[in-house]
């Protein structure tokens, strides 16, 4: 399935943060993953309630499915790769249930391999070479229609995660975690990462899980130094949130709304929402492509 751009494309909102809100205990490390092993149909549920809202695209619930992450919880490794199998079958459950007059497409979420506030905790490039490229063989080989590189803040796991990938033949959607306006939250300059970007074959570029304030400064380096396809999902958050995911305040959902309708204006090709975000943020978004 080709993504299409007649209208902005509507990623899916939060998973971890909506299945808190729902009541779902999702400890570290695995956060949201947890679920995987304990609530396979409220996750399903989530994802059925983004496509009634009017996305077009879900994220897998593969975010801290990573054998790395399931051995620091006390699992085994084929435990992890048990779970990131599940969650592609339950984003393809629910894409199913929708129909196929909607269109879904299904994005394999690909994270950072620690914390993604913690660009200092990257184990280098010999080992993100090698469990990128795992992680990688098993969302080619699992029906998803995009890879989502998301929450990336580190420049060296930003080259580490596009060189495993660069010659995959799907699409290939970047998304990019900002500390300011001119930086990632490595410290690394925005135009040296669109450098590297340009270096492989990136299908669109993105902005995930920042706040709308530093997303909206951004925007002019971006749009001055990215000649591709370009979009953005903020988190719902004033501020960032700590790493389990809690809001010391959020954006009211009328200001999100005009965020996203200047991101539409200035040319954004997919827009959604993170961490914090609801189907409610998603009906809102719908409510504005539509127009």
């Amino acid at each position: 399935m080709n993504p299409e751009f007649k209208k902005p494309l509507i990623l899916d909102g939060a998973m971890g943060t909506e299945l808190m809100r729902r009541g779902v205990k999702l400890p570290l490390p695995l956060w949201s993953s947890f679920a995987n092993i304990e609530n396979y149909d409220q996750i399903i549920n989530v994802h059925s309630d983004y496509i009634k809202s009017g996305c077009n695209i879900i994220t897998t619930n593969t975010f801290r499915s990573t054998a790395r992450t399931f051995i620091k919880a006390g699992y085994e490794e084929k435990d992890a790769e048990l779970m990131c199998r599940q969650s592609f079958d339950m984003a393809i459950s629910a894409a199913k249930q929708a129909g196929d007059n909607k269109n879904i497409l299904i994005a394999g979420s690909i994270a950072p391999l620690e914390d993604c506030y913690e660009p200092s905790h990257f184990p280098g490039k010999e080992i993100a070479v090698k469990e990128f490229s795992v992680i990688s063989e098993m969302m080619l080989n699992s029906g998803v229609d995009v890879l989502l590189l998301e929450t990336m803040g580190c420049y060296d796991e930003i080259e580490s995660v596009l060189k495993v990938n660069e010659k995959i033949k799907k699409q290939i959607w970047l998304s990019i975690v900002l500390k300011d306006k001119n930086h990632i939250l490595d410290g690394t300059h925005i135009k040296k990462v669109i450098e590297l970007a340009n270096k492989y074959v990136i299908d669109m570029l993105l902005i995930n899980c920042t706040p709308i304030s530093i997303i909206e400064n951004s925007l002019n380096v971006i749009i001055d130094s990215w000649t591709g396809k370009w979009g953005a999902y903020p988190n719902a958050g004033i501020s960032m949130p700590t790493k389990d995911g809690i809001f010391t305040s959020t954006l009211d959902d009328n200001l999100f709304g005009d965020a996203i309708s200047r991101f539409v204006k200035l040319g954004a090709l997919l827009v959604g929402s993170c961490c914090g975000s609801t189907p409610k943020t998603i009906q809102i978004i719908n409510n504005i492509i539509q127009k």
